[in-house]
């Protein structure tokens, strides 16, 4: 080899290993930037909560104690856990290890999932539905409703019920996103863990620029909070029985956290607390702050009125006489301050800002760092409207109300005596009386679904327990199925129509299933035909009204716990349009 190419070998060689000594000492060494200014006046106790975390009672990799104990050492002090589909940690709520933890659930359905913080009870009922049952279950189960990881690049968590209705708000970051996102740079976290895992878990992040414009496009219509989610699992899959402890629970919680805005700290008093955090998730009073590049706890947004009163985030402001914004607090030096109204920049400046707004809107605001693709704070708006955009604003984040009557409806015809059988698998039990006669709404006949639920084994992975009518029929002239329903509880169960289908293994019949959902007294129930769907892996696309072949409703161990005992009462089963 010619001494110049050996030469120029060994200077490349040396140039990488100084650069490679350059980045170690770098990722070694980095450290959020410090801050300085006046410490915010706004009168809030600003709270650091870290939300949408599993254990091992889904697939996390920490146990709730252990997971609670992270969160201590991390300086967190509120905590929701929120395994999938189940509220199986409720007993770790409450206060443990001075941490206020919470339980809720992130609920899997077809629209993407739904994170649903600080549910109050854990029902008899399995949450099985699709995205507005989901969000019915969070309301009526005292909880907040947030859309989960919703431009996630998996197809399954990619959130599509941008449409459903209710002041559900939405998560801006979303540290499983991140991973997903970050593609080749996930290398550099691996190489960076070890020496600093708060830098390598920042390298990973990218740029959230859909989702905040997604965000803004929702806050045109009504209010929205926007959270951070942790989505910590500290568990990294190699294959179905191995797993790697990555990352920690304690890195993944210095990462950014959501600072809770109340009018006075945590007193202790579990219940109490846990309603002011709720209170101010649901009124979107909080912020974002990525910690990890710089701690957050000191910044403010306000907006104050000609007669001196001070709004915080998540205010309605009356936009009437002049106002004024006040951005600031505790930063970083570089830092690059952003006032958006209704998504477009209306401010700009470094460290501070001092500015009469320009009239009504949605006011936000977003606080940069240089060389990083998100910002280190994003705070939830501030709403300036006059009362009667605040009106129109407040009925288009409504719940939906009970349905209103159908313009016409009848009664399914039935040629069977009784109408359904009472059908169930072997180690389940039913009542076989199922008519109750003329002891309904209206003196009409009930028909009762009295049940005992068995759990499911390794010679019966199936239990189930339902009432069927086999007889065929046309309903292609109406809009979808209707009924009356209560019961001795809370349950979910599935309503099942069946259509030809001499693919499926089924006995040639595809199963088509839309959730409903039981109180206590009775109420009407109506399932469009658009919202039944199927699980059928041949299936043929489309559920046939023309040639129903069996109605059904049937539990199981999907839709209720096993082991559940209870009565569920059906009357005026019917179609409508």
């Amino acid at each position: 080899m010619k001494p110049g190419r050996v030469q120029l070998r060994r200077v490349l060689l040396l140039a990488a290993l100084a650069t490679g000594a350059l980045l170690t000492v770098h990722v070694a060494f980095h450290r959020p930037l410090g801050v300085a200014g006046e410490a915010p006046a706004d009168g809030y106790f600003r709270i650091p909560a870290v939300f949408h975390v599993h254990t091992t009672l889904s697939d996390g990799g920490g146990s709730p104690d252990e997971v609670i104990r992270a969160a201590r050492e991390a300086g967190v002090a509120v905590l929701g856990l929120t395994d999938h589909n189940n509220l199986d940690a409720k007993p770790f709520e409450g206060y443990r290890d001075g941490v206020l933890v919470l339980v809720g659930s992130e609920l899997s359905t077809p629209s993407g999932h739904v994170l649903g913080v600080g549910l109050e009870r854990d029902p008899a009922f399995r949450f099985n539905g699709d995205g507005l049952d989901a969000l019915e279950d969070v309301r009526l189960l005292g909880g907040v409703p947030f859309a989960a990881h919703p431009f996630s690049t998996r197809a399954d968590l990619h959130f599509t019920g941008f449409d459903l209705p209710g002041p559900w708000g939405l998560e801006l970051l979303n540290g499983d996103s991140d991973a997903r996102r970050a593609g080749p740079r996930l290398l550099l976290t691996a190489f960076c863990y070890r020496l600093n895992p708060d830098y390598a878990l920042l390298a990973a992040i990218s740029s959230i620029d859909p989702v905040l414009e997604r965000w803004d496009r929702l806050l045109a219509e009504r209010d929205v909070p926007g959270l951070a989610g942790a989505d910590a699992h500290s568990r990294l899959a190699l294959t179905r029985s191995r797993a790697l402890r990555f990352p920690a629970y304690q890195a993944l919680f210095r990462q950014a956290r959501n600072y809770l805005l109340l009018a006075s700290p945590l007193s202790g008093d579990a219940g109490a607390d846990r309603r002011a955090v709720l209170d101010a998730l649901a009124a979107g009073r909080f912020y974002i702050g990525i910690d990890a590049l710089a701690p957050a706890d000191g910044f403010s947004f306000t907006v104050e009125n000609q007669e001196g009163r001070r709004f915080t985030m998540g205010d309605q402001v009356d936009a009437a006489g002049r106002l004024r914004a006040r951005v600031g607090g505790r930063v970083p030096q570089a830092t690059r301050i952003v006032l958006r109204r209704d998504g477009q920049v209306v401010g700009e400046s470094a460290s501070r800002i001092e500015v009469p707004l320009p009239g009504p809107g949605v006011y936000r605001v977003e606080a940069w760092l240089p060389g990083w693709p998100v910002p280190w704070v994003i705070t939830n708006p501030i709403y300036v409207f006059d009362a009667a955009t605040r009106e129109a604003r407040r009925q288009r984040a409504a719940w939906p109300g009970p349905p209103a009557p159908p313009r016409e409806s009848a009664p399914l015809v039935f040629a069977a005596k009784p109408p359904f059988s009472a059908e169930h698998d072997e180690g389940s039990t039913m009542e076989q009386s199922v008519v109750e006669p003329r002891t309904g709404p209206g003196d009409a006949d009930v028909y009762r679904l009295g049940f005992r639920l068995a759990p499911p084994g390794p010679e019966r992975r199936f239990t189930w327990c339902a009432l069927v009518n086999r007889e065929a029929r046309d309903l292609s002239a109406w809009k979808g199925l209707r009924f009356r329903l209560r019961a001795d509880g809370e349950y979910r169960l599935w309503v099942e129509l069946r259509d030809p289908n001499p693919a499926s293994a089924d006995e040639g019949l595809e199963w088509w299933m839309a959730s409903a959902r039981s109180s206590t007294e009775w109420s009407e129930v109506q399932l469009p035909f658009g919202r039944f769907r199927t699980l059928n892996p041949r299936s043929d696309g489309r559920l046939d009204p023309d040639r129903i072949q069996a109605v059904v409703f049937m539990l199981d161990h999907a839709s209720v716990k096993p082991g559940t005992r209870g009565t569920i009462r059906f009357s005026d089963v019917g179609v409508y349009r």
